[in-house]
């Protein structure tokens, strides 16, 4: 089922209609019913405030499925999360939830393109969350802290805290960020609900 397809499905199994969806994510009519036609491909911050509306997780738009193979992860079955407009990927590296266990962890591999940020605004969720970068330099914004991270650096974000990633390098960061608890469903969220049409689309 193509992106556009689950959203539309999801949000008509909650009984929610264009218009409520519209303001409860700040998103304009004509902007979700492009994303449910598969007109347009929508940010990541896009997803993250129709998963939010919808309360479903965000991994269930971007390619993710509920999975029954067990607590081991090989390279080759590591799902990877992203869409084309955005400069950042993931790579879910704890096994995804199922009806019979749901991890308290979550481990995920990101990779940041050079000159780019993981949002337009800064989110907050109530995990701690600990980043780790592997290659290339990291700016994390914490409130009003800045702070970079060189290769093998580690800090720790923690929960409730407005933050925000940056790669201001020529190299793509990349890095792990572990959160505790999981942050399967979507509680975290975008600290400003104005929205700015260059950002639904980027």
């Amino acid at each position: 089922m193509m992106l556009g397809e689950n959203v539309r499905s999801v949000r008509k199994s909650r009984g929610i209609t264009l218009k409520e969806l519209a303001e409860k994510t700040g998103l304009s009519i004509g902007y979700i019913s492009q994303i449910e036609r598969d007109l347009t491909d929508p940010s990541l911050s896009t997803l993250r405030k129709l998963s939010g509306a919808l309360d479903v997780p965000t991994y269930l738009f971007m390619g993710g499925t509920e999975t029954e193979s067990g607590l081991t992860t090989r390279k080759n079955e590591v799902i990877t999360l992203s869409q084309p407009n955005s400069s950042i990927r993931y790579h879910l590296l704890t096994p995804m939830p199922s009806s019979e266990f749901v991890p308290q962890s979550l481990v995920i591999r990101f990779e940041l393109e050079p000159h780019s940020k993981d949002g337009e605004r800064p989110v907050v969720h109530p995990s701690e969350e600990i980043i780790i970068v592997e290659s290339g330099e990291l700016e994390v914004l914490i409130g009003a802290e800045k702070i970079h991270l060189n290769p093998g650096d580690t800090t720790l974000v923690r929960s409730n805290l407005p933050h925000i990633v940056m790669n201001q390098g020529n190299e793509t960061v990349v890095g792990l960020a572990v959160f505790t608890p999981a942050i399967w469903f979507p509680s975290s969220k975008r600290i400003s609900q104005k929205t700015e049409e260059s950002d639904e689309k980027g």
